[in-house]
């Protein structure tokens, strides 16, 4: 399924955006017309790039299992414009609104459709398509895929390899339980998966252990096929004794074996950054199923069809006692050209942290991680323990560079902080952001020895700082913020910078004013027959200008002492914000 790019209506607000006076120029990514939020995923060498979609316009609705499975008609019926349309499958923008933010509301029940709320696009910026992940063409809704699985890609070679983590495809199964009565489940068939996109055909690379179909996410390749990630390698006594309640109709509820065994590895779970708190058995949404494991940074070798050929897991940096019941980990999350890879891991150890807070900070005991490094079938600590808290390696290129993000208390308060290392000369550096204190994430590195990310862009006493977009050159220690490279004229604010390919091409998230619309990507109009604007974030990519030069900016004095106008929200800001508000309904 592909999308294009909305022509001259909307020429303003989706047009690519350079000055002479820029050495960047910004183009967003052929996605307005599919939803009001897009955030960046990746950027290849081809100039292939990815991003989520998240809550999608025109999602298709099936109107009979909404009115056979969900109590939606028995709660909303007065609340409908008109029943006897809905259930026609005609919607007004008001039923339609309602419909699908009580489907998303409801992404936990155990009956009637689901709706994903991230699907991921890839995009020469001319034109997009569906990276479906393991999502299926069922029928249903004509030519087109279930809606029902998130997927998120994470990095691609040249378009034709795609590879990322995905939910399983929803399955419906009648049962009748023990009443006579007839309930028809809907569940995904397995936990996250790690995929491969060759063509158009999606494959699962299997964890190491896939009791329960495993949990796995591929996060990065590179030109010889080498997949780097992490899958589950083993599960404690606690899963076995799980599946067999399942497995005992005297132990078991009244419901299926297979939605039981659903109930075991149901729910998400969100790698931590360095500014998150993190306890290996505490998190919620989850059995658990990922917590009653071991993680371990995967290495999956493909052939040229997209088949695993081999796979080696990474272990821990530590030999756990017997009686541990803890989640232990390595993540993989980047590999170069000659299959080294980087991530994180445990040490085993606690570790105290103050985190800054709006109200009063106070220390935290989590598990300590720090950045490893995984080659030669061997887990390595990067940097020196003493000297930080907690520290991720998030990129590496082909001179061994390695690029990641670390907690360093600066005035007892942790704020995170770059680095750079290199692996054959043990090179080291820790810029500083914007300012002393500003709290700096590293998300990608190329082999033009250039770091992307994100920092923290004012010196306030505020636990979540806006942020811009910035880029740091290795060779010239030159730190940088992405909006003092673009127009001023263009009107992106540039939150952070996703990935940064060969061709110092980049794709970031930007907040842009845009047209509010309802779920059916119509146009918002009030009784005057005005639209309004809201913000919204997109991701957009960024081309270099050949001769370009900054442009200087003219300021107002509230805006000094900075260069350029247009203070950021941060982006964690932004996505609480956005994932508390679904679509707006007409009143």
């Amino acid at each position: 399924m592909k999308r294009s790019q909305l022509a001259a209506a909307i020429l303003m607000a989706t047009g690519s955006f350079s000055a002479v006076a820029a050495t960047y120029n910004v183009t967003p990514l052929p996605l307005q017309d599919t939803s009001r939020n897009t955030f960046a995923l990746s950027i290849d060498n081809s100039g292939k790039t990815m991003a989520a979609t998240q809550l999608e316009f025109n999602p298709p609705i099936d109107v009979e299992q909404l009115e056979n499975d969900t109590t939606f008609f028995d709660i909303y019926s007065e609340s409908l414009e008109s029943e006897d349309d809905v259930k026609q499958g005609v919607f007004s923008n008001a039923d339609y609104t309602l419909i699908v933010n009580y489907l998303l509301q409801n992404a936990e029940s155990p009956v009637g459709q689901k709706l994903a709320s991230y699907r991921t696009y890839i995009t020469d910026t001319t034109d997009a398509e569906l990276v479906p992940g393991l999502d299926e063409k069922n029928g249903k809704f004509e030519d087109d895929f279930s809606w029902s699985v998130s997927a998120n890609g994470r990095d691609s070679v040249a378009g034709d390899y795609i590879v990322g983590d995905s939910t399983g495809i929803f399955i419906e199964e009648a049962y009748e339980n023990e009443d006579g009565d007839t309930i028809n489940y809907t569940y995904a068939e397995s936990a996250q998966q790690a995929f491969v996109q060759v063509g158009n055909e999606s494959k699962r690379l299997p964890a190491i252990d896939d009791t329960l179909g495993g949990f796995a996410s591929a996060r990065a390749i590179n030109t010889n096929l080498q997949v780097a990630g992490f899958s589950t390698v083993s599960f404690n006594e606690s899963l076995d004794n799980a599946i067999e309640v399942c497995a005992d109709d005297e132990q078991r509820d009244d419901i299926p074996e297979s939605f039981c065994r659903y109930i075991i590895y149901r729910g998400t779970f969100i790698l931590p950054e360095m500014s998150d708190y993190f306890a290996s058995n505490a998190q919620s949404g989850t059995f658990n199923y990922i917590f009653a494991s071991e993680v371990n940074a995967t290495i999956w070798q493909l052939d040229v069809n997209g088949d695993v050929i081999s796979s080696q897991a990474y272990p821990l940096l530590f030999t756990p006692e017997e009686d541990n019941t803890l989640y232990n980990y390595t993540y993989a999350l980047d590999i170069n050209s000659q299959g080294i890879a980087v991530g994180e891991g445990m040490t085993g150890e606690f570790i105290g942290i103050t985190r800054p807070s709006d109200t009063s900070s106070f220390e935290l005991t989590e598990v300590q991680r720090v950045a490893t490094v995984f080659r030669d079938g061997e887990t390595v600590e990067l940097l020196p323990r003493d000297e930080n808290l907690i520290s991720q390696a998030s990129g590496i290129n082909d001179s061994n560079w390695v690029s990641g993000t670390l907690l360093r208390a600066t005035n007892d308060i942790a704020r995170p902080r770059m680095f750079a290392y290199n692996l054959d000369t043990t090179e080291a550096f820790y810029p500083d952001g914007f300012f002393a204190s500003s709290g700096v994430h590293a998300n990608a590195i190329n082999n033009n020895n250039i770091i992307v990310g994100r920092a923290e862009n004012e010196a306030t006493s505020d636990a979540i700082r806006e942020t811009s977009a910035f880029m740091f050159n290795i060779d010239t220690q030159e730190f940088l913020d992405l909006n003092d490279l673009t127009a001023c004229d263009s009107p992106y604010t540039l939150l952070e910078a996703i990935d940064i390919n060969d061709n110092n091409e980049i794709i970031a998230n930007a907040r842009v004013k845009a047209t509010n619309r309802y779920v059916s990507g119509e146009e918002v109009v009030n009784d005057q027959g005005e639209t309004s604007e809201v913000d919204s974030i997109i991701s957009v990519k960024l081309s270099p200008i050949s001769n370009g030069s900054v442009d200087e900016c003219d300021i107002d004095d509230d805006d000094a002492p900075y260069e350029r106008q247009g203070a950021s929200t941060s982006i964690a800001a932004l996505l609480m914000g956005f994932a508390l508000v679904l679509f707006r309904r007409r009143k």
